[in-house]
């Protein structure tokens, strides 16, 4: 049953029904909290506040968008509330691809593969952790929704209801403040971090 067949039932009074709903989302709403609280526990509260929402406002719910863009627009909106209020803002992230299937590493060079080097890698890839955690929000939530929770851009930007050529934009210039940033720091062992090109 489509979820949009889900929805008009549960208005029309088969409650019981939204348990399917939620079961078909709420992995990947947990993980998009998880991802802006870095807590289990914050991440499982701010779940269940976000599909309650949901469900108190499904009569608001029009057919013109699919369901889960109504749904994950508003995790973000809930989840970008909880950080301003938190005020913690530590994002890590294990790997990452962009449109060329390039993995976090690509932030910076290939440093090879023997342990000394490997070390550096980890250490270098902390540092990328906390300069993604340091960008401006409207960048931080467009590297959350596409690197850890595998939306499109074109996901993106129907949920923030921005034009995609901004989510394009909001990217390419997150990557490049991280370069940025990294580009003038020593790298662990009295080097320096050297970028791949753009």
């Amino acid at each position: 049953m489509r979820d949009e067949e889900l929805i008009e039932l549960i208005i029309n009074g088969e409650t019981n029904l939204y348990a399917e709903l939620v079961s078909r989302y709420q992995n990947k709403v947990y993980s998009t909290a998880y991802s802006y609280t870095r807590d289990y526990e914050e991440a499982k509260d701010l779940t269940q506040e976000i599909f309650i929402k949901v469900y108190n406002n499904l009569s608001n719910f029009q057919n013109k968008a699919q369901f889960s863009t109504y749904l994950f627009r508003i995790a973000v909106n809930r989840c970008i509330d909880w950080t301003r209020k938190k005020k913690a803002k530590t994002i890590s992230i294990l790997s990452c691809q962009d449109e060329e299937n390039v993995d976090i590493y690509d932030f910076i060079a290939d440093y090879g593969s023997n342990p000394e080097e490997i070390l550096l890698r980890q250490e270098n890839s902390d540092i990328i952790r906390a300069e993604i955690s340091r960008l401006p929000e409207i960048y931080r939530t467009v590297m959350i929704m596409y690197y850890f929770q595998d939306f499109s851009p074109q996901e993106i930007a129907d949920i923030l209801k921005v034009p995609r050529k901004t989510i394009d934009t909001r990217l390419f210039r997150a990557r490049k403040l991280i370069k940025k940033r990294l580009s003038p720091k020593e790298a662990f062992g009295g080097g320096r971090i050297a970028m791949q090109p753009s």
